[in-house]
């Protein structure tokens, strides 16, 4: 399970995870973002990041929405796609590469504390 300094980071770190995109709504541009929780999730395993991949997927069809029909909705819903992911990957990448530094800390030997 998780230790407590992993925990700590996962919650610090799941307030950082915020999909922004800018999608077209009636001739306007307005920026939107929605919160991503990762706090639940153990991000040193591939099962944790793949429910955060798909928790980052249901937030892009949120914003940019999830059915377009139309030649415009399309096109849209394209450049929102692309421009809310490319936000969200550094953003996961982030995430991620601090869960498995915790936990690389965590069991490091080498970084015990000493016995006095």
């Amino acid at each position: 399970m998780f230790d407590r300094p992993a925990r700590l980071s996962a919650a610090l770190f799941s307030a950082a995870l915020m999909l922004t995109a800018i999608p077209a709504i009636a001739g306007t541009t307005q920026t939107q973002s929605v919160a991503i929780r990762s706090s639940d999730l153990n991000l040193v395993t591939e099962s944790g990041r793949a429910v955060l991949r798909l928790r980052i997927d249901n937030a892009v069809e949120r914003i940019c929405g999830a059915h377009p029909r139309t030649t415009w909705e399309v096109e849209n819903y394209a450049n929102c796609s692309k421009a809310a992911r490319a936000d969200a990957a550094s953003q996961f990448d982030a995430v991620v590469t601090a869960a498995l530094n915790n936990r690389k800390v965590a069991s490091d030997p080498d970084k015990s504390a000493p016995v006095r």
